[in-house]
């Protein structure tokens, strides 16, 4: 998970260059329309960094709930506030909450460990543990809002987002915890 946190944080720092925004509100619109539109830069990045950390049919699961995550993000720009070279842009963003299934399979793992051991009986099968934690995100329905500022600065006259947070990225995926 925090590999491809890592990879999509790359995204955000890339994100500085996209097209010719004129506010700082038309920038976060235009950075969060990339994700809902699954634009080629977003897409190439998450097969890039879920490539690292899943193969096979774990890769096309996970894949696959990080388009639906996107696709499904809704969004509300609630404020914009320009003080100069730098702006602040508040946003209420809804996604899938994934954060849930995650934190309740770890639950589950720890309570019920035999059941995810290899046939040595002694260490966990993270295959089948993983297998698990996927079935429990593919079932995931509710979404959550969550309130991002998102930061950027004035640059050549043009402005620029500022890097995320990972809190803000985690939230961006619907895996953040509260």
């Amino acid at each position: 998970m925090k590999k491809i946190l890592l990879g999509l944080s790359i995204l955000v720092l890339s994100a500085c260059t996209l097209g010719k925004a004129v506010t700082p509100k038309e920038r976060v619109k235009d950075f969060l329309d990339k994700y809902k539109n699954q634009d080629s830069e977003v897409m190439n990045d998450l097969e890039e960094t879920v490539s690292s950390e899943y193969s096979g049919e774990f890769k096309e699961r996970y894949k696959t709930l990080m388009i639906n995550q996107y696709k499904d993000l809704d969004y509300k720009i609630t404020d914009e506030i320009i003080d100069g070279n730098n702006a602040i842009v508040s946003v209420d963003i809804t996604v899938y909450d994934y954060s849930n299934a995650l934190t309740n399979a770890s639950d589950y793992l720890k309570d019920h460990e035999k059941e995810f051991y290899k046939d040595d009986n002694k260490t966990i099968d993270n295959d089948k543990f993983l297998d698990y934690k996927l079935g429990l995100l593919e079932k995931v329905t509710d979404k959550k809002t969550y309130s991002i500022d998102f930061s950027l600065t004035k640059d050549e006259n043009d402005w620029k987002l500022d890097s995320l947070s990972d809190a803000d990225i985690k939230k961006i995926h619907g895996i953040y915890n509260e």
